[in-house]
Formats: structure tokens, sequence, C-alpha cells
């Protein structure tokens, strides 16, 4: 939400002002300067009453009125010399001696610099309350109730525009970044270094001379932001450092048109390795999030579009524990055009415009986003019904494995028996039972990958290019997940050599990541039943935990 937009604080206004920095300076030069208002400033006769005519010894509580400009400046005087245990003469403010006069107390909507934007008192030590908002302007604390208030106004306003907020991790999700200690050898040889430094308006990777490190933006990211900002008013949110998100934000943003005073970083958040919404001045009811982990988002999974990783950097690659060359070391780059940028750019217009296109049916205030996200990923696996076969393992309850529940959000249907209405077989074998099944009554026969495929792309995926492959090859990825044995120096060279034959494997991730990986990436995948190490997962990105941002 821009603040800028966002009515006043002051209660005898209901307008935006352009400028919220300026507003508090405003409204802290009206409670600095209300001293020249009292006592000889003419307008403080509006504060004695006309009541010489009633009975002297009557006693009648009386509501000071202000104007809406001078006297409220003197009302904030009045407030804050109340709180400070400074008497106001009743020869000043009552004709009768007996006349006791009520003034309303400041309620303290938030604090600029330590002082209440409202009335200008000092925030005491003891009153830490609200949320602090220094990424919108250093030393800015709203509360609760002021907090509602801007989010009501800022929601009126993006439903007016047609517009809902997009909520941006960066590190894995619109970049991949390394520090320059850590570039391979073979990136160095291909010269990448180099390529960060050419001087050409569409490069896409920079030098962070600063901080010692190179940027990758990912492809189509450009283009995204751009459609993007059309449809949603959006924020940078990062577990990375301030410096660093802001550095990151003047690549994507050159110009400073979509995240202006919206880039959050870690030491805006409330919580320890948590993100949260309560530092969104926008309403969690219109709010979007993407991000490749969703561990840090525990309150707001329901937001929240898991984020395909993006490992473009061999640090990247190691930092998860793959075995592989990166996609810089191999000269290659997931493609624009049907890349998970691509790919989720598609799904948030969906989002949009059933949000949007429904409000003839119900009023557009109390549409939730979140309803609609859920909708749209129950029609990806709409009409399957899935049996798992060796997948987890022995003592677990199947109905509480990630990958059952993905298949579930997804809107297939889990059972734990095979009947005629099984439309698949789950399974990493075909040796087992069940997979001989499938196959002798004709129905599909896929490995996990085929879910999560479809959970980041959004799509029911082609069932032929997520093959179980059979139990002698299977026997030596069992063995090279149990020892977490390396590439042969041979497979290296023939991996490194253009144009060789992907294997079935490869193909399943290449049509999930967009990018060409050696089949060493199928390593640690669930084997008789033993679950997925997490960062194994990440071969295509499913986790449900991660380190944090860089």
């Amino acid at each position: 939400m821009s603040l800028a937009e966002a009515p006043s604080p002051s209660p005898s206004s209901s307008s935006g002002s352009d400028d919220f920095a300026a507003l508090l300076d405003a409204e802290l030069e009206l409670a600095s300067g209300a001293d020249s208002a009292f006592p000889g400033d003419p307008s403080s006769a509006s504060l004695t009453t006309d009541d010489e005519g009633e009975e002297e010894d009557s006693e009648e509580e009386v509501e000071v009125e202000v104007p809406e400009q001078n006297g409220a400046k003197r009302r904030r005087v009045e407030e804050q010399r109340q709180d400070q245990g400074i008497s106001i003469r009743p020869d000043k403010i009552a004709t009768g001696p007996s006349k006791n006069v009520e003034v309303k107390l400041c309620p303290h909507p938030g604090y600029f610099g330590g002082l209440c934007f409202r009335c200008g008192k000092p925030q005491d030590e003891e009153d830490v309350s609200g949320v602090a908002f220094g990424y919108i302007h250093k030393g800015l604390r709203l509360g609760t109730s002021e907090i509602d208030r801007l989010r009501g106004a800022d929601l009126k306003n993006l439903l007016r525009e047609r517009k809902l907020v997009l909520i941006l991790d960066l590190d894995h999700t619109l970049i991949n970044s390394t520090k320059l200690q850590d570039i391979s050898s073979a990136e160095n040889e291909l010269g990448i270094r180099t390529a960060a430094l050419k001087d050409d308006p569409d490069r896409s990777i920079f030098t962070l001379d600063s901080m010692q490190m190179l940027t990758k933006l990912r492809p189509f990211v450009r283009k995204f932001l751009k459609e993007a900002s059309n449809m949603f008013e959006m924020y940078i949110y990062t577990m990375g450092d301030k410096a660093y998100a802001i550095e990151i934000a003047k690549l994507l943003d050159p110009t400073n048109v979509y995240f202006p005073s919206k880039v959050i970083s870690n030491s805006d958040c409330t919580q320890r390795h948590q993100k949260g919404l309560d530092v969104i001045l926008g309403a969690e009811s219109v709010a979007v999030i993407l991000d490749d982990t969703e561990y840090v988002w525990q309150n707001h999974k329901e937001n929240l579009i898991l984020m395909e990783r993006y490992h473009y950097f061999a640090s990247s690659c190691r930092q998860f524990g793959f075995g592989v060359r990166s996609l810089s070391e191999s000269m290659q780059d997931e493609r624009e055009i049907d890349g998970a940028l691509a790919t989720v750019l598609d799904v948030l217009k969906r989002i949009h415009a059933i949000f949007f296109d429904t409000a003839a049916e119900t009023d557009l205030s109390l549409q939730d986003v979140r309803q609609v996200i859920k909708t749209v990923r129950k029609e990806v696996l709409k009409g399957c019904k899935l049996v798992f076969s060796r997948v987890f393992p022995n003592n677990a309850h199947p109905q509480e494995q990630m990958m059952w529940k993905m298949a579930e959000h997804l809107g297939a249907v889990c059972s734990t028996d095979v009947d005629s209405t099984v439309t698949h077989v789950v399974a990493v074998d075909l040796g087992t039972e069940k997979a001989r099944w499938a196959v002798g009554n004709k129905k599909f026969l896929v490995h996990p990958r085929w879910i999560e495929a479809a959970n980041f792309r959004w799509h029911r995926q082609p069932e032929e290019d997520f093959p179980v492959l059979p139990p002698k090859e299977k026997s030596r990825d069992k063995v090279n997940a149990v020892t977490g044995q390396k590439e042969t120096s041979k497979d290296k060279e023939e991996n490194a050599v253009a144009g060789e034959k992907e294997t079935s494997n490869d193909r399943k991730e290449n049509d999930v990541a967009g990018q060409n990986e050696t089949s060493n990436d199928q390593d640690g995948n669930d084997v008789d039943g033993q679950k997925k190490d997490d960062t194994k997962e990440n071969a295509v990105a499913t986790t449900a935990t991660g380190p944090a941002d860089l």
C-alpha cells in the first residue's frame, strides 16, 4: 500500500496526503508550534463558553470544541499538557469558577521519531505496542487501530483500481546471488565475472561491488514485474539484510516505480526467522505471496504460491546439496517462454480475473483471494484418484505425508487401496504389487515428481514425462541415494557434451525447471518408503524448509 495515498491520521480530515513523510512532519510541526496559539491567540476565544446567563453555582461539563485547524493545534497542546501534569487555568477556558472542562485525550495512533505524530507526546519506554514500519520511514511505529484504519482505506483504493497486493521474495524466486569468493573454477574459466561487467542494458548478471557479490536476474523477471504491476501493488520481502535488499531493488526497479517505500528486509520482521503480513499495510484478504520457502510463512500458507527455486550459480547448488553442474557452469538458463516466472504470471492473471469477475455476484470487499487461490489450485488434478506405492515410510500415516497433502490441495482424491476408480499409481519402483497392478490394468504409473511438477506448473503434466524406472536401473539410484556417491569423472565429461541425450529422469526435471540437469539430480529420492531429504526434494524445488535468504 502506498501511505501517500492513505487518509491523514488527523481526526479532522479524511483526505489523503501526497507524501506520508511530509504528512508526519506537518503533524509534528502543528504540535510543536501550538504554543503560539496559547493563550494570546484570538482564536482561543472558541475555548470560552458563552454561559454567563446561567446560575453561578451550577456545575456543568463542557466539551471543548475546536475548529479544524488552529483549534486542533490547541487541543493537542491541551492534551499534551494534561499528559505531562500541567493544569489548564480555568479562567483561560471558562468564565465561571465552577466550570469543569473535559478534554479528550489523544489515543496516540502512532509515533514518529519517538513522538506521537498527533499530539507530539514523547513515547514512554514501556509503551512499545504496535508495529514498526521502518522500511516506510525510519522511526515510524503505528498502533493496531491506525494500522487497521490504513489497511481499510488502502483496500478501498485497491479495489477501486482493480488491484490486489503481491509480496515477492528475492533469492531463488526473482534472482540468485553468490559471493565472489564462492565462484567455482569452472565459472571463472567461463568468464562469468567479465560478463557481469559488460555495459549492456539488457544484461541479466550484475556485480555488487560494495558487497563483493554477483547477482543473476531470473529470466523473464522484467516482463513479469511490468505485467504484474498492472494487477498488483507490489512489495519486496526478503530475509536478506536491508542494504542487500535495497541494492537488488535498484536492479529490479531502477526507476523506483514498482517498489517505492515497499522493500522489507529481515530487520523489519516481527518474529525471528519468520515473515509475516503484519508489516504489510495491505489487507490479508487481498495479499498473494510468491516465495520459494514455505517454512517462513507459517501463519500465511493460504496466501502463498510456492515458487520453484532458481539455482543459477554453483554455490547455490552446493548450498542445497546438489552435486551437479550449475546452470552457469553449463552455460544454460531457464527458458523465458515457459520458465517459472512466465508460468506463475499466468496463474496470477487467473487469480486476478476470478477475484474481480465474480464481483457482480458478491460484494467485492467481501472477496478473499485465499479462497480464489484454493479454488484455482484444486482444478489442477481434479478428476484424478491416486494410490501411493512405497513412497512413504512403512510406519507413517499416509494422510500426514507432504506428498499426500500436496495432491489433495491440487484437487486429487488419494486412497490407500486400488480399485477400478483409481486413475494413477504413484511409485518409485516398478517391482511393487500396486505398480504391477497399474500396468496390468492400463492405469497411469507415475513418479512422485509428477505431483511436484503439477504443483509448480499449476497444470496437470503429461504422465509419459514422469515414468517409473525398472528395478535394475533403479537399484543404482538406491545405492547413490544411500551412500551419497559423487558423479564420476566420466559422468561429468559425458554430461558436459552438448546435445547429449537426456535420461528419462532428466526429462522429468527439465519439464518442471526448464533447465538441463544431469541424472544425479535424482539422488536422494524416496527409496522404499524412506522420506526425502528436504534439500534433495528441491531438485525440482519442493521443500517445506530452507535456509534464510542471502
